[in-house]
């Protein structure tokens, strides 16, 4: 009777002092798991430090898309700009056989008549807005602005997609916001959220499995995460950390190899050959643009679908965008991180009903500003001084935060 008392006296004791250091453990790891304080919404800092250490070494998917998610503007557009400022691009040397004429809001719109490439290119964009029921009015525009590259090598892509980052001269915008907006042919130049760089970083420093998937072209966004990103990241959290080539998905049509004359798909290659994926110029000068596209492709539903079949089929754990575009893959994460542009009323409209209809899990918004004063905005208070100077400019942005505190969204802003 004695021994059995003792023994679970030992196991009392052991369990007390066990299940102390555990609490203690887990209390000292959210401790260290702590994002910069940038200009986050504290709210939704606080929950994303939480989500990390909680699951931290457990390989869990998280999925970021590109352009005004992980990045102020877009990319992939600024890069066909370059194009087009430069004349790579015109309406008279692209393959007119995938740019069909249409009619928009009762005006013909046509090759022959538009005003220059980037004009067709943005009437394009609305062409099927017109038709009842239609929830992926982009996606032929994202397929027609890397399928008019036909001829072009990745390596010619890459030169426009530098000129078009410049080495992220556009944040410059957000210090100081008298500037004009840092443009290139008329397109925002991006810049880096170094808020969002330091989230993936702190994701993947703590055993995530961290992918990009992007409805721009796959050449441009895989450069500026392994030539860009990844070196950001490295300098806050420590060498070796980075997104591999493979995990980064976008928009991409057949390449031909002029070495051989076989025809490659990118999600296979960036898996095979280590030049390429490595974005060595001199490997993907070697490969020929054509003009068929590879599916699916990165938009809408198929962003849905390049995870199904490249990352998981089981829900990611967490996914973070910005647009309509990403809505079906919000859907589908556990827990999502939505980049809230201010400037957006339609955007946020969309969004506000797909939170009150998507499947269980967490929404955070983040609200942000992409075209003056651009960058994360962290309350009120940091909206208002963002337009000190020019408080015309707040009346959109302001309607937006009462509009989603009405319905029961940024009540802590």
């Amino acid at each position: 009777m004695k021994k059995r008392f003792v023994v679970i006296s030992l196991l009392f004791v052991f369990g007390f002092f066990f299940g102390s250091w555990a609490l203690t453990s887990q209390a000292s790891a959210s401790a260290e798991i702590k994002l910069d304080q940038g200009k986050w919404c504290p709210e939704v800092k606080a929950r994303l430090e939480t989500l990390i250490a909680q699951n931290a070494g457990k390989g869990k998917k998280v999925i970021f898309d590109f352009d005004n998610t992980l990045i102020c503007r877009d990319i992939g557009e600024a890069t066909f700009a370059a194009m087009a400022g430069e004349k790579k691009l015109t309406l008279k040397n692209i393959p007119l056989e995938i740019t069909p004429p249409f009619t928009l809001n009762g005006k013909r719109i046509s090759p022959d008549n538009a005003e220059n490439i980037t004009m067709f290119y943005e009437d394009f964009l609305s062409a099927t807005k017109h038709q009842p029921g239609e929830a992926c009015p982009y996606s032929n525009g994202y397929a027609w602005v890397v399928q008019i590259m036909a001829g072009m090598t990745p390596a010619d892509i890459l030169s426009f997609t530098e000129k078009a980052y410049a080495k992220g001269i556009a944040r410059q915008d957000s210090e100081n916001p008298n500037l004009q907006e840092t443009k290139i042919n008329g397109y925002r130049q991006p810049f880096f959220y170094p808020e969002m760089t330091d989230l993936a970083g702190l994701f993947l420093k703590n055993g995530y499995d961290v992918y990009v998937i992007s409805a721009s072209n796959i050449w441009t966004v895989r450069w500026m995460v392994i030539k860009n990103l990844n070196p950001l990241i490295q300098a806050r959290h420590g060498e070796g950390l980075g997104i591999a080539p493979d995990h980064v998905i976008g928009v991409s049509v057949l390449l031909e190899d002029t070495r051989t004359g076989e025809l490659h798909k990118d999600p296979l290659l960036v898996r095979t050959n280590k030049a390429y994926a490595n974005m060595n110029l001199e490997e993907l000068a070697n490969y020929k643009l054509t003009s068929q596209i590879v599916y699916p492709l990165t938009g809408y539903f198929g962003k849905v679908a390049n995870i199904i079949k490249f990352i998981t089929s089981d829900r990611p754990f967490l996914i973070a965008g910005d647009s309509p575009n990403d809505h079906p893959m919000l859907n589908m994460a556990e827990n999502r991180l939505w980049i809230t542009r201010l400037e957006k009323m339609g955007y946020q409209e969309k969004t506000v009903k797909l939170i009150d209809n998507s499947l269980p899990g967490e929404w955070l918004l983040q609200p942000v500003l992409y075209k003056k004063s651009p960058g994360f905005v962290s309350s009120q208070a940091d909206l208002d001084q963002s337009f000190s100077t020019k408080p015309s400019s707040k009346k959109t942005p302001d309607a937006v935060v009462q509009f989603l505190k009405k319905f029961g969204k940024l009540q802590k802003f």
